[in-house]
Order: C-alpha cells, then structure tokens, then sequence
C-alpha cells in the first residue's frame, strides 16, 4: 500500500462553449481518447453510456475502432482541458440531515442525501513568456468577476463580457500513475463565488479562489492509464 501525497494532484480547467456542442444524428461518432461533458441524452436510444447523465463526464474509448454511436437527441461537448499551476488546493464534500429525534429516540438524524462538494485552490497570475499576456487559465478565472478589455494601441478595441458559463473541474489524483495503472480522477462542474489577491510588495501576485459544485453530475472517475 501506498499514500497519495499533495504534489501527485494536478488540476484542469475547461468552460462551457455552446459553439463546440456536437449533435448526435445516429451516424456521428466520438473521437478516440476524449472527455465529453453531457449537454442532454437522447429521449429512446442513446449512446451515452449508461448512468452518465445531463451534466456529467466521460471519456471516450482509447482506439478509433470502438467509439460511440451517437444517437439522435444526444448532445455532447468534448472538453479540453487547460492545466493549472497550483500552490494549494483543498476540498471536501459534506451531506445534509434532518432531525428526526422524538421522546423515544432523542437526538436521532437521518442523511438527507443532498450533498454539496466544495474547496479552494491557490496559484499565481502567469504570464506567456514571449507576449507578456495572461495564459488562458489565468483569463478563464480573471473573466469570471470582470469584463475583459482588449486595446491593440491601432485603435481597434475589443470587450469580452464577464461570463458565469459552466466551468470544468477536473482533478487528477494520481498524476505519477503508470501503463495499465488506474487513473482516479474527480470530475465536477463548478462555480466560483470568490477570488482574492495579494500584491504587496514582496509577495508574488497570487489568485486564491474558492469553488462550489455547480449544476452537473459529480464523480470519482477510474480509468486506465492511456
């Protein structure tokens, strides 16, 4: 046996672009070796696998010669997820109850089966080396709390409106894991209500952010090494 130390964890993003939604028609197909966020599950046959639904996560066979018959009404976005360089994370997930204690049984609670997952990750702004911008995780977080102004100093100038699109947590847990070794991943949609930052002047200009489960299916995903 073996422990899981912090440093084994890597954490991707990816967000919801309803431009890249693939629509199922009995003859598409699923590219080899993909994730697939479920937009919606087709009403009579699907080809979503059984028990993923709206809102979930799966990943596509490894070889091009098994791939999923997508049926009409199912509605998937493959995702691609973008790394981040994290300092910290944490999170838990914690069930809710109610009190069902009476004069013959005091005190006694029942799980009421809603379950909210939660937690918090930390990194420093980054910047591409040769342009000096922001990388593209740093904007998916940054865009959550404002819109994004663009000035290419020609006079040309560019807004990207401040989104709450659906945002995905992909967590790899085991990130040493070897060929024909299981991968774990925990998949979620997520929200994020807060971001702070510190610009002192000697500290390094970090994000530390808080997530929330958002709407969507969460799940311990296991998988073989590909």
């Amino acid at each position: 046996m073996k422990k899981l130390i912090g440093n084994k964890a890597m954490l991707f993003f990816d967000t919801f672009d309803p431009s890249r939604v693939i629509h199922g028609d009995g003859t598409v197909t699923t590219a080899a070796n993909t994730w697939y966020f479920v937009v919606g599950r087709g009403t009579g046959e699907s080809g979503i696998p059984q028990g993923f639904r709206q809102g979930g996560i799966f990943r596509s066979p490894k070889t091009g010669s098994a791939q999923l018959v997508l049926e009409v009404g199912d509605r998937v976005m493959p995702i691609d997820p973008s790394r981040f360089c994290k300092t910290s994370a944490d999170w838990s997930v914690e069930q809710g109850t109610i009190d069902v204690g009476d004069d013959c049984d005091p005190g006694a609670t029942l799980l009421d089966g809603v379950l909210k997952l939660s937690g918090s990750f930390s990194g420093f702004f980054q910047e591409d080396l040769e342009t000096g911008d922001f990388t593209e995780v740093t904007f998916e977080i940054l865009n959550r709390f404002f819109d994004l102004a663009e000035d290419d100093g020609e006079g040309n100038y560019a807004i990207t409106p401040r989104t709450n699109d659906i945002l995905f947590l992909m967590i790899l847990l085991n990130s040493e894991v070897k060929a024909g070794q299981m991968e774990k991943w925990l998949l979620t949609p997520i929200v994020i209500p807060s971001l702070s930052s510190s610009i002192g002047m000697t500290d390094a200009q970090n994000m530390d952010t808080s997530w929330q489960q958002g709407e969507g299916q969460a799940l311990l995903y296991r998988t073989p090494h590909r």
